[in-house]
Order: structure tokens, then sequence, then C-alpha cells
């Protein structure tokens, strides 16, 4: 069933509110009906099993049929993934939602080759990525896309373990070997560099802030190593 993400301010009682996108995407794309049952999601992670009621022609109204207890399948996890192509990306966004990771850093890196000059409007198409894949794999929460950020930028202390994912030194410890005994309360951050890596400043900087890992012996583009990344974390938390 068909999923959706609803703020809270469209709530009224048992009632529900549907505008813009949304709405265009239930007329439209999914041809709804009358009395056809929709999933709505607010943002404080409540799940509603509704029914269309009324369609007008810029809105529609959701009854409020029961509550869906369901728990949280996200994980503490934040990727600060260094700019790259827009389609690169957007993968990243997109893929490691699905994944389960709770926060997305947009990271400024000196051999970032994207250059964004308004980035308030580009936050927004970022974040209807993440809500509609949010929707897609039926979470309960929505990632959070923060502001662009720089290495400098960052808050560490707020992370129990930060991550450095490095290819060119044989020496860097295995990611396995770090997740052994982190669980879905740790919080963890995992830096990915640009399509050059990151520079030798940087890295310097990172150094007594992080620790460096492998991820294995190929050298992985770097949306490859965010969806990896996610994909080998969520298999950590789940057995």
């Amino acid at each position: 069933m068909q999923r959706y993400f609803i703020e809270n301010k469209y709530f009224n009682d048992n009632l529900i509110k549907i505008t813009n996108n949304d709405f265009h995407h239930m007329k439209h794309v999914m041809r709804y009906k009358l009395g056809d049952q929709v999933v709505v999601v607010n943002y404080d992670k409540e799940v509603f099993l509704t029914k269309i009621i009324e369609f007008n022609k810029k809105d529609c109204l959701l009854e409020i049929i029961d509550e869906i207890k369901l728990e949280d399948n996200h994980f503490d996890l934040t990727i600060a993934q260094s700019l790259i192509k827009k389609d690169h990306f957007e993968l990243v966004l997109q893929k490691t939602t699905e994944l389960g990771v709770s926060k997305i850093i947009p990271l400024h890196t000196k051999r970032s080759i994207i250059k964004i000059d308004d980035f308030a409007k580009k936050k927004q198409r970022y974040e209807t990525i993440v809500k509609e894949a949010s929707e897609q794999s039926e979470r309960i929460s929505l990632p959070i896309v923060s502001n662009m950020m720089s290495i400098k930028d960052i808050d560490y202390s707020i992370y129990d373990l930060v991550f450095v994912c490095y290819a060119r030194n044989n020496e860097t410890d295995k990611l396995s070997e770090y997740l052994i005994n982190a669980n879905k309360n740790t919080k963890v951050l995992f830096f990915i560099g640009p399509e050059g890596g990151f520079t030798k400043d940087e890295l310097e900087y990172l150094d007594d802030k992080s620790q460096f890992i492998s991820l294995g012996k190929t050298i992985l583009r770097s949306e490859t190593a965010a969806i990896y990344i996610a994909s080998v974390y969520r298999y950590v938390m789940e057995n």
C-alpha cells in the first residue's frame, strides 16, 4: 500500500489534508478514487491507515481509520558524502535512505568538482529524493539532509565512532573489526571523499578525529562506497 509522509500541520483531529506533489501523485499517478486506502506517516513517526473521503481541484481529504504500530527501521548512521556529480550524489541519497541511514551531510571538500550557488534550492530537491525513497522503502522516519558543510564545520563530539574511508593505505583497519561492538544506539559518522579523494591537509585534519578504514582491496567509486557502507552497517545491525 502506498505510503506518504505528511507534515503535522496538515492533521486536524482524524482528518488529513493532502496538497501539492502528494495530491498530484495520488490523483494523477496512482489514480486513486474515493474510498481507496493509503498509509500516512507524520513527522512524529506515527503511522495511520486512512481512506480518501474527498477530492477537490487542488487537494484531497483523508480520514484516519486506525493507527498502525511499527518499529522504526533506521540506524543512527550519518554519512558525510562529498559533493560529486549530480546523478551520483542523488543516487547516494536514494539508496542510503532505503538502507536506513539517519542523516546525510553534503560535504564540500577541496577536490569537489561540483559547485552549488543556491544550496537552499538544491536542498529542497535532496529532501524530495529522501522523502520519496523513505516512502518507497516503508520507513517511518525521514533521514535528515543537513546544510552543506566542510570537515571543519562538523561537531565530532556528538558521535561515538568516526570513520574515514581511505583506499590508499594498506595498513588501514577493516570496517568489520570496528562494528562488532556497535549497536542501533551507537552514533556513527562516515566520511566519503570526492572523485579525487581527500587532500593531504584534509586527511591530516581528520587523522586525530577519526579512524581510517579500508573497504577492501578494490577501489570503489564515491557513490559505491556510500552504498557499500550503508549495506554493511545494516547487515551488522540486523545480525
